[in-house]
Parts: structure tokens; C-alpha cells; sequence
């Protein structure tokens, strides 16, 4: 695959090089493939009621579709609309007791930490948060030394964000899995250029959401639960669909429907599933390993020229994100390449750098010719 594929399914404002996008682990542009669904719906939507049938089809294929990404099966999963709402499903549907212990990294995402904060102290359970060494790489032995008797979750990033590193789900499981504790994933930073399978990773929870690597839209987001997981989960919001349809006569009796739709209460998030849906189906078109192997040989671009210029650069994983730390203000080189029309991000320390498989050696020789411009 080349860099072009994906360019010609973004839209002219990027084939022209008028921006050039380095923080797709931010805010990725959206697909033309995802504006062109978008726009149907819009025009759909124009006939009112009339189009509801055809809306709930395109949102139940959108069902199956993230499940194939995910590697689920589309009755386990929900949307929501954001990552963060479904990280706060899980962690404040959980029956969580005094004295349980919730596993975090310290590197995590804010929607993947205040969340558990805020439940455990409702519960008057407490988390126990891993620090990462002096580099930011993971320090698994005082993680799995973190997981004992007590704990019952461990929710971790596939990806985390700071520096792009990626977290070995397998021993994380096999270590749960010795005291029974869940294992909750944010995935939300290397779907669409990493595989990931959440049935052979043994997982119990993975959340996600569109706007970064899968190249949808804003604002939306999905929980995927094992069926065993479902049943013990109590929905954090609630409406109509949490207990049948808009047409059932009111009863408070009404237990809760047993499906994955008990996490959905309200009118479908047709509007991000669908388009979010239309990108996932032409990444998965490629192979997301192909994606992914663009993705990181553009990274792969970034580290050696950031050491040829006597840059420290983050320890990396097989994720396609670098961080590196180049003299002065990190705020202001962010702003400065702003300026001139290149997105990063200032994580970790340094300026993180996140190509995805659009992008080019053109991209990052613009992104240190406009660093050199800095007068660094």
C-alpha cells in the first residue's frame, strides 16, 4: 500500500499539503469515506420517521462492523458517545465493594483515571496507581505485584498515550486471571493500526472511540463486554431502550432487556456509528497490519531523524508513535508548529509525533525543517 490510498479517501484540503497531520493519535482528519456517510444520513434524515427503518439498518451493520475490528461478537457490543462515557459504564456499573482494589497505571488517560477514582470512592474501595520508571517505559514487576487477593479490576490503555507505549495485554491477563480480577482496556489509541482481538486476548471489557486512528468523526465512542461481564454491570444511564422500545406501555416493573442494548438508552448514535463504520470497513479493506506498517515506517522516519539532530527519543514499541525531546520551550515549538499548519502533541515529555499511514516523507521533512525554523 502506498501513502496515496489513504490520501485520495481523505479529500483535497490534505492531497494539496496544505496541513500536514502528525497527531493522529489526537485527532485524526476524517475519511471522505465517513463524510460521504454523513451526508447521506443527513439527507436521510430529511424524511423524518419515514427513514427510521433504514437508520437502525445502517446502525446495526455498524454493530457488526466494530465487532470485526474489535474481534467481538456484535451482540456484545454498545455505542456510546464518547470513550470516556463507556470507561464510566464500566466503572461505575461494577458492584464494587469496601476494601476492593482497582489496578491503574500512572501514564493513563484522564478518562481512564478519574472514572475509577470517583467509583472506588464511592465504594470505599481504593486505587492503586503503578508508576512507570524514569524513561515512561512500564515497569511490569511492580504491576504484577500490584494485582493481589484484593484486586478486582485492572483497566489499562493497549496504547498509552504519553509516549506510544504499548502494554503486553497477554501477561496483564494471566496475571488477572490468578486472582480473578477483570481486566478493563482502553483501546482507543491503537485500533485501526494495530490488530486487536479481544476474544484471543481473553479481555473482559474494551473501549474505544472514532476520532483518532479509525478517521470518524467526533464524538463517539464503544464498549465492548463479554456476556459474563454484561449480566454484572448495572447501566449508568437509562431511558426506553434500556427496558424494551418507545411504543411499550410504562411499567417501573420492567426488568432491564438482557442485551447489549441495556447500555444504549436513548435515541441511537446512528450519526457516529455509521460513518465511524464506513472508515473501519476501508482500513479493515487494507488490512489493518498493512495500515500499520505505513504507519510506523513513517514513525520509523521520525526517530532517526530526531537522533541524527541529537534528539532523546522516548523507548519505543511496534505502535507508530515517537516521542522525542528537542531543546527549549515544548509549548512553544507545539505552537510554532501550529502555525505552520503541522499538528503534534507535547506528552511525555517531548513532542509526540503520531503518522498514520497517509502520511509521508514529505510530512516529515516538513515537520523538522519547520523545527529547524525555530532556531532550536
Amino acid at each position: 500500500m502506498h501513502p496515496e490510498v489513504l490520501l485520495a479517501e481523505l479529500g483535497a484540503p490534505f492531497v494539496d499539503g496544505a496541513l500536514v497531520h502528525l497527531n493522529n493519535a489526537g485527532m485524526a482528519p476524517m475519511s471522505a469515506r465517513s463524510e460521504r456517510a454523513l451526508n447521506e444520513l443527513g439527507a436521510l434524515m430529511r424524511e423524518g420517521s419515514h427513514a427510521v427503518p433504514r437508520l437502525l439498518k445502517r446502525y446495526e451493520a455498524a454493530r457488526a462492523t466494530f465487532a470485526r475490528l474489535v474481534g467481538c461478537d456484535g451482540g456484545d457490543l454498545a455505542f456510546f458517545q464518547t470513550c470516556a462515557a463507556a470507561i464510566s459504564q464500566v466503572a461505575f456499573g461494577l458492584p464494587l465493594q469496601p476494601g476492593d482494589s482497582i489496578v491503574l497505571l500512572d501514564q493513563e488517560y484522564p478518562s481512564n483515571f478519574y472514572p475509577w477514582h470517583r467509583a472506588a470512592e464511592r465504594a470505599g474501595a481504593h486505587v492503586v496507581v503503578v508508576p512507570s520508571r524514569q524513561d515512561f517505559s512500564i515497569d511490569y514487576d511492580r504491576l504484577i505485584e500490584s494485582i493481589t487477593s484484593k484486586t478486582r479490576v485492572i483497566s489499562v490503555s493497549f496504547v498509552q498515550f504519553q509516549t506510544g507505549a504499548m502494554v503486553d495485554l497477554v501477561r496483564v491477563v494471566e496475571a488477572a486471571a490468578k486472582v480473578s480480577a477483570l481486566v478493563v482496556v482502553d483501546a482507543i489509541q491503537g485500533l485501526g493500526v494495530l490488530p486487536f482481538s479481544m476474544s484471543e486476548l481473553g479481555v473482559d471489557a474494551v473501549c474505544g472511540g472514532s476520532q483518532k486512528w479509525l478517521l470518524g468523526p467526533l464524538g463517539h465512542g464503544f464498549l465492548a463486554v463479554t456476556p459474563a461481564l454484561r449480566e454484572r454491570l448495572t447501566p449508568v444511564l437509562q431511558g426506553a431502550i434500556s427496558y424494551g422500545t418507545p411504543d411499550d406501555v410504562v411499567d417501573v416493573t420492567r426488568p432491564l432487556r438482557a442485551d447489549i442494548r441495556r447500555f444504549e438508552p436513548g435515541t441511537p448514535l446512528v450519526m457516529g456509528a455509521a460513518p465511524t463504520a464506513a472508515s473501519i470497513e476501508l482500513l479493515l479493506g487494507i488490512g489493518i497490519e498493512r495500515v500499520g506498517k505505513e504507519a510506523r515506517a513513517v514513525a520509523d522516519l521520525v526517530d532517526e531523524e530526531a537522533r541524527r539532530r541529537g534528539f532523546e527519543v522516548r523507548p519505543r514499541s511496534k505502535s507508530p508513535i515517537v516521542v522525542f525531546v528537542p531543546p527549549g520551550d515544548l509549548r512553544e515549538h507545539a505552537a510554532h508548529l501550529r502555525e505552520e499548519g503541522i499538528s503534534v502533541a507535547v506528552r511525555g515529555g517531548g513532542i509526540r509525533v503520531s503518522p498514520h499511514a497517509f502520511n509521508s516523507k514529505d510530512d516529515v521533512a516538513r515537520l523538522f525543517s519547520a523545527l529547524q525554523g525555530a532556531q532550536l
